[in-house]
């Protein structure tokens, strides 16, 4: 997946963040931005279609670069690297490696992603009470289209559905133990953490996601089918993606190749090796270096 997703023909490179972490924007990102320009055209109003490309569109946008920077930073807290941050139609894949605190380590890059929803929707409520006026009487998750006719309407709508969006990504990723979803690595982070052994919990995790997985992607066909809601389709393509990566590492358990999974092969979730005993070991390698004679170039022995 990641080599499709790094992909330069099918990629824009948007440059660097003010981090410096490199940020690439996968052309099928605005699959989604797709789908709800043409559900919204039958309702033939033009502040409608706007109000939908600039929720789906920009405002999406930002709010999935501060979410992957969230994983990313706390990556480098912890003293892993970030190779940099990929925009795609499911949300957003940040190319991080191990941190050098174990378990304990993923579990806090895993949750730094949807914490940063917090303060977004702060700020989302702040401009919705500067464009309402400080209103909140209005305040739901609906509202009429005759409110996107006039600017201030437009915004504190937009605010509004924006907080909502926020809302719904942070308890969708906090709540829902989906591998590879961020609610999948808290889940597997805390198992290891627990004292379950490496493969007992790389089987659990599998499985959980995948009982969830046909679950969200039948709720996803039904709401596209029966109840006319294009986020149905997007739900059921996010139930696809995740059925097939917990297949994988599904898969990679029943044929004791654990070690090749990209999460449960790293050395810290190998049967629950304490992050402190992964420092000390390094600690002992790097004196064992130290003491071993070093060979000059063009030396030799």
């Amino acid at each position: 997946m990641r080599s499709l997703l790094s992909d330069d023909r099918a990629s824009l490179k948007m440059g660097s963040c003010c981090c410096g972490i490199p940020i690439t924007l996968h052309y099928t990102f605005f699959l989604l931005l797709i789908i709800e320009l043409l559900a919204s055209a039958r309702y033939m109003h033009a502040s409608f279609s706007f109000f939908m490309f600039m929720l789906y569109g920009p405002v999406l946008l930002l709010t999935v670069v501060i979410h992957e920077l969230g994983h990313a930073l706390a990556t480098r807290k912890l003293g892993g690297e970030c190779a940099g941050i990929i925009l795609w139609p499911l949300g957003g894949f940040a190319l991080c490696g191990p941190t050098e605190c174990g378990a304990p380590g993923d579990l806090k890059v895993a949750l730094a992603g949807p914490l940063t929803h917090i303060p977004q929707m702060l700020f989302w409520v702040i401009m919705y009470a500067a464009f309402a006026g400080g209103d909140f009487s209005r305040f739901s998750m609906s509202y009429y289209l005759s409110d996107l006719d006039t600017a201030s309407g437009f915004m504190a709508v937009l605010s509004q559905q924006t907080m909502w969006t926020n809302l719904f990504i942070m308890a969708f990723n906090l709540l829902v133990p989906a591998y590879p979803l961020d609610g999948g690595r808290i889940f597997a982070s805390t198992l290891i953490i627990c004292g379950v052994k490496r493969d007992r919990a790389a089987m659990i995790t599998a499985v959980t996601a995948l009982i969830l997985a046909a679950g969200i992607g039948m709720w996803g066909i039904i709401s596209f089918i029966w109840l006319h809601s294009p986020n149905g389709l997007f739900t059921a393509l996010i139930a696809a993606f995740v059925f097939a990566s917990s297949w994988q590492l599904y898969d990679l358990y029943k044929a004791g190749r654990i070690n090749d999974h990209p999460l449960f092969g790293r050395a810290c979730y190998d049967d629950r090796q304490p992050a402190q005993d992964v420092e000390e070991a390094a600690d002992v390698e790097d004196m064992q270096q130290e003491e071993t004679p070093k060979v000059e170039e063009g030396e030799m022995t």
